[in-house]
């Protein structure tokens, strides 16, 4: 039998024949394997080819006592979010005669919260914090069997493998990491078998997206406090790789790349082994001899307050120098194009390479007309699925419905009109390439749910069939729309917001990077001529492009030059060719402008004069990134203005 509703799961026919088959399985009678759910199945082949004792009374104790605290502090991580968002349900699972389990990624229970007479009666039966509820321990069961098969599962009482199990029903979720999918641990529910109704697994899978929310906001704070911590203490010079505790490569200066490359140091493998052996975190002579080409001095920890929160890896400057010979490009060939038609791109182009290296959803975000959508492109370019499609859907271009079918595809008779044999949605069509969502800030609200759980769960449900489906897209969206704004409105959700923001990539308008226009300009000038003679603009022209404000940005820009290469006679465009909109726009109230600017160039004095001349700092005092302070100081050098550090 492949799959079942809610109601004919808790039926009591079907629980009558489960356990009639269950007691056939276990004396090795033949069984009708149709008349029980695939999934129960294959958990009881897989139990009995373990050897696990359909007649136990309670589950093995995997630690105890001091083990227990132990295991949890392990765990600190989703422990502390637990914590944090238990105690409000608790009257909810009190009230609903049910109890909410956590455990790690092995199946060993964390915490177990609730109604403490039904906590009391589950501890006869080992279902308390020190009992290992795997598959291959306490038979299947939602905890252990959702581990095994690294997705949500609900195991409804006969069900169960093991009698001490059959008097529950449980429905367990997965907690994944934010940054490589890794499963953290589970999230159960289990009562009587009389408590499950339609708001249990609604209930679990928001409970999943409150814990998950908690873990990222956490581990961007955190990476806030190790990427300030390293930035105040590692000059740009020199080249060095930051790695968290969890074995991810976090920050590195701009000089480390072309190093690594050049002496052949592998940055992924330094971050597997560090995620691999916890030990290694304290042994750095020992994490150096597992990585070709370090040694254990150019590794140090890097302290806040009582404990290291990472680990730092310095080269020395006799590498550097023979690194730089050597020539390394800037950025990935994909990105070759972007980066010589807009310099001003670069660094972001260096943080998109590093993004793209994984799985991770990456976000767009800019105005409308800068480029979203080339970037996405050379995303994708660039990436492990070049070889792949790169499927693009407009999410404000189509009405709640259609797009909802478009998206996740539909299964045959979901709704009148639905293709015979069902129909692939864009994650189906985007296997092993890119899925592009653009106007990501303009999906319904009430759909944002189930494109999280696609992105959390790595699967996909046709809207009408409940068969999952396993997806290998990659997602990058784009919006126009300050998200972060959205979320504190209501209009986005907040834990969509934070999965998408992980990787997240900001556009600055063309306003933002005057210097970029003339080589921009150029680079869509070939591509207006398309192969016609070559088009040249007038130095008239281009003062007035590098005045302008271009509120439409590169597409703007674009638009502007086709016009004006279709009005050119002699190959040259000229002042008589602008559009309207560029002539009155590139001399508008330049008093006005002027003033702005030296407002803005005395703020940036004043904090650079305070922070003693450091970048870092007096970016983050200003609230802008780095880059940008960089890009500001370069602006005001081009103008004759000089700023004073100090």
């Amino acid at each position: 039998m492949k799959t079942m509703s809610l109601a004919q799961i808790c039926s009591r026919d079907y629980e009558r024949t489960v356990g009639r088959v269950w007691e056939r399985f276990v004396n090795d009678c033949p069984v009708d394997g149709e008349a029980v759910r695939d999934v129960v199945m294959e958990s009881w082949r897989r139990c009995r080819q373990q050897g696990v004792d359909p007649g136990t009374r309670s589950a093995p104790m995997h630690v105890a006592g001091a083990g227990v605290e132990r295991l949890q502090l392990e765990n600190a991580d989703l422990r502390d979010a637990v914590r944090a968002c238990i105690p409000p349900i608790v009257p909810y699972l009190v009230d609903s005669r049910t109890i909410l389990i956590t455990s790690d990624p092995n199946g060993t229970l964390l915490s177990v919260d609730g109604d403490p007479q039904l906590t009391d009666r589950m501890a006869a039966d080992h279902i308390l914090p020190g009992a290992a509820w795997h598959e291959y321990s306490g038979g299947t069961n939602a905890v252990g069997t959702a581990l095994a098969l690294g997705r949500p599962l609900h195991i409804h009482a006969q069900e169960h493998f093991c009698e001490v199990a059959k008097r529950w029903s449980c429905a367990a979720a997965l907690i994944r990491d934010a940054d490589d999918g890794r499963i953290l641990g589970a999230v159960d529910v289990t009562g009587p078998p009389d408590t499950v109704n339609a708001q249990t697994w609604p209930f679990v899978m928001s409970l999943v997206g409150q814990l998950q929310s908690h873990l990222l906001d956490r581990r961007l704070a955190e990476r806030a406090r190790q990427v300030a911590l390293f930035e105040s203490t590692v000059p740009d010079h020199e080249a060095a790789v930051l790695l968290d505790l969890r074995g991810h490569v976090v920050a590195q200066t701009p000089a480390a790349r072309p190093v690594l490359r050049a002496h052949g140091i592998d940055a992924a493998r330094l971050a597997r082994v560090l995620a691999a052996d916890r030990l290694a975190r304290d042994d750095l002579v020992r994490l150096a001899a597992r990585v070709p080409g370090v040694r254990p001095e150019w590794l140090s920890p890097l302290r806040h307050q009582a404990g290291s929160i990472g680990i730092v890896l310095r080269l020395p400057p006799r590498m550097r120098a023979a690194a730089t010979q050597q020539a390394a490009p800037m950025v990935a060939p994909a990105f070759q194009t972007l980066a010589l038609s807009s310099p001003a791109l670069v660094e972001l182009l260096r943080q998109a390479e590093r993004f793209v290296q994984t799985r991770t959803p990456i976000l767009l975000q800019g105005e409308t007309g800068t480029g979203k959508d080339v970037l996405a492109r050379a995303l994708h370019a660039a990436g492990p699925g070049r070889n792949g499609p790169f499927v693009p859907i407009n999410c404000a271009a189509l009405p709640k419905e259609i797009l909802a079918s478009e998206l996740f595809g539909h299964g045959e008779g979901a709704f009148t009109g639905a293709r015979r044999g069902g129909a692939r949605g864009r994650f189906e069509q985007a296997q092993g390439g890119v899925l592009f969502l653009d106007e990501i800030g303009d999906m319904p609200l009430d759909l944002q749910p189930y494109l999280l759980r696609v992105l959390e769960e790595g699967m996909v449900w046709r809207l009408g069939d409940g068969t999952p489906r396993r997806i290998t897209a990659r997602v990058i969206a784009a919006t126009n729309r300050p998200l972060d704004q959205d979320v504190a409105a209501g209009r986005f959700r907040a834990d969509l917001y934070h999965r998408l923001n992980v990787a997240a990539l900001t556009v600055p308008p063309l306003r933002e990077r005057a210097h970029d226009i003339p080589g921009l300009a150029a680079h869509l000038l070939r591509e207006v001529a398309a192969g016609a003679p070559m088009l040249r603009i007038a130095p008239e022209v281009m003062d007035t492009f590098r005045r302008y404000r271009w509120p439409g940005n590169v597409r703007e820009l674009r638009n502007a030059l086709e016009r004006m290469a279709l009005l050119s006679s002699d190959g040259v465009l000229r002042a008589e060719h602008l559009p309207a909109a560029l002539r009155d726009g590139a001399g508008s109230s330049p008093g006005a402008t002027a003033t702005i600017r030296d407002a803005e160039w005395q703020v940036i004095e004043v904090t650079l004069k305070r922070e003693g001349g450091n970048i870092s700092r007096a970016a983050r005092a200003l609230g802008v990134a780095r880059t940008t302070l960089y890009r500001r100081l370069r602006d005001q050098a081009t103008t004759g203005h000089r700023v004073r550090y100090g």
